[in-house]
């Protein structure tokens, strides 16, 4: 017997059952193209490195088939359904527990892409308090109350008033309040990513009314009951 260090690998794949794995998968996707990412959600024998490893492309191995795929157009990312993105978001969200990051998202295989929604929504942690937004009925990213009254806005034309004295929180500051208590309820823990029927608020911690300040270190996620039952207390 002669020794060298060649070995044949027990698990390696023939071109033919991965063309076979192929031709399965396209009769999944009624014989359309298909990416390598949507291979690996269906493929039982086989993965889209183990493809790449034996055909010079993805194209070139979707040719190997013989089949006469029908080209499949990919909506762009703006003309994406909010509500299909929002799905996908929410089924990765809950089987976490919590906001997923980008590694965790990429690692979970959702349908959409990290980029799709970074695109989409002008940032990644825009993407998650929309979806929070979306979960709690539209509410949260509207202004609960009026700026101003009408004295008020009166008196603002004659002397700009700091952020800070404004009972408005602006968009980009509700932002950081959701990202600071990680999308959920401080004092129940409830979110609406997780549970249906939850409404956030941003509260002000020291009321408003008695002199809290609209600053990131005042401000807090209140679920509707918490933030009912908080009233105008400190």
């Amino acid at each position: 017997m002669s020794f060298n260090l060649e070995r044949n690998r027990i698990d390696k794949v023939s071109k033919e059952t991965i063309l076979d794995e192929l031709k399965r998968v396209a009769e999944h996707y009624n014989f359309r193209e298909f990416t390598g990412r949507e291979f690996d959600k269906v493929a039982t024998k086989c993965k889209k490195t183990t493809v790449l490893n034996n055909f010079e492309s993805w194209e070139h191995a979707l040719k190997a088939t013989g089949l006469d795929l029908k080209p499949h157009k990919k909506p762009r990312k703006d003309q994406i359904p909010e509500q299909l993105l929002f799905k996908d978001l929410e089924m990765v969200w809950k089987l976490l527990g919590h906001r997923p990051s980008r590694n965790e998202w990429e690692a979970a295989n959702p349908i959409y892409s990290y980029t799709t929604y970074k695109s989409r929504f002008n940032g990644w942690v825009n993407a998650c308090a929309q979806f929070i937004d979306y979960k709690s009925g539209g509410t949260l990213l509207k202004d609960e109350v009026e700026e101003n009254s009408i004295e008020e806005k009166s008196e603002q034309k004659r002397e700009k008033i700091p952020q800070s004295r404004k009972r408005h929180i602006p968009l980009g500051l509700r932002l950081e309040v959701l990202k600071k208590d990680n999308y959920r309820c401080i004092y129940c823990g409830r979110s609406p990513a997780t549970e249906v029927g939850v409404v956030l608020h941003i509260d002000h911690i020291v009321p408003f009314s008695k002199g809290g300040e609209t600053i990131l270190e005042n401000l807090q996620c209140l679920c509707d009951d918490c933030n009912l039952g908080k009233s105008n207390k400190t």
